[in-house]
């Protein structure tokens, strides 16, 4: 898919313990609804199949509804949308971001129950508010993908979340590996598990999704770390996204993050993915290493 993702908003309503974007922390906003719509207008009838909006939290953006006719005014086909869902729990509201063009929403499910997820996102009722939204976008004929950032507070629940996901209605289950900047950075040994402690896990909630026949996708994990399951990793290639995010503009998102967010290792040249793995992120090598990644032997 050949798409623009845009940051609309440093400021969210909940205050995630590993948030990348460091939003508990913003004071104000820096993203100018001006440089947005330059952004769209730019880049209107270049072939562009969608608009993937994030943040922060987008939803919470007074003019966030006119941004989204301001897409499809522009001719854009479709609107993906990274959201906690919260405000998507009043059906009046998720059924407005539905007719304005809002196919598919990415929703983050970061616990299997409300003590998890509010505990992690330091918001009380986050986890119903989730779950009432996927409901009703789902209700409205929406699709939904939900998003599983592995951290310390919740590897151990991950088959669990997979059935919650999949019990509200979600069409795929996506399991992120720690992006360890921003606020994950401030926080990093309370929020960072080791990758050979969640590894099973991992494997066990990979197995769930599969079994229970849903799409799985996976992002951030080193090849090596999910073996049998890396079919399932997130394919850059087929997947082109230019990034507006505050005043900066990412040409290509797999390539920013491959040359500045993470690195490999010399042992990394003897692995069978070495081509497609994006190694490690930089922060985690530099403060636990790499003792616990082994090459894939060519087969």
């Amino acid at each position: 898919m050949k798409a623009l993702s845009i940051h609309l908003t440093d400021i969210c309503n909940s205050k995630c313990s590993f948030c990348i974007v460091d939003s508990p922390f913003m004071a104000q906003d820096t993203v100018m609804r001006r440089r947005v719509s330059r952004f769209l207008s730019e880049h209107a009838g270049q072939g562009y199949e969608g608009v993937s909006l994030h943040g922060g939290e987008a939803t919470i953006r007074r003019d966030f509804l006119d941004i989204l006719d301001e897409i499809r005014d522009k001719g854009y086909p479709t609107v993906h949308l990274m959201t906690n869902a919260r405000k998507l729990a009043r059906m009046e509201f998720a059924r407005s971001v539905v007719e304005r063009g809002v196919s598919l929403f990415v929703v983050s499910m970061h616990g299997a129950t409300a003590s998890t997820q509010d505990r992690i996102s330091k918001s009380l009722g986050s986890f119903e508010q989730a779950a009432q939204g996927i409901r009703n976008v789902k209700a409205l004929g929406a699709e939904v993908r939900t998003n599983t950032v592995v951290c310390k507070d919740n590897f151990t629940e991950l088959p669990q979340i997979v059935d919650l996901c999949l019990d509200l209605g979600a069409d795929q289950i996506n399991l992120s590996a720690l992006h360890t900047s921003g606020t994950a950075l401030r926080n990093f040994w309370d929020v960072t598990p080791r990758y050979e402690e969640i590894r099973p896990y991992v494997l066990a909630a990979c197995e769930r999704a599969v079994r229970r026949g849903t799409r799985l996708l996976m992002e951030g994990f080193p090849y090596c770390t999910v073996p049998g399951y890396e079919r399932h990793l997130v394919d850059w290639e087929h997947n082109r996204y230019k990034v507006l995010y505050r005043s900066f503009v990412m040409d290509d998102y797999e390539d920013h993050m491959d040359d500045f967010t993470r690195v490999k290792d010399e042992r990394c040249r003897g692995c069978f993915f070495d081509d497609v793995c994006g190694g490690v992120y930089k922060e985690y090598a530099e403060l636990i290493g790499w003792d616990e990644f082994h090459p894939v032997a060519v087969t």
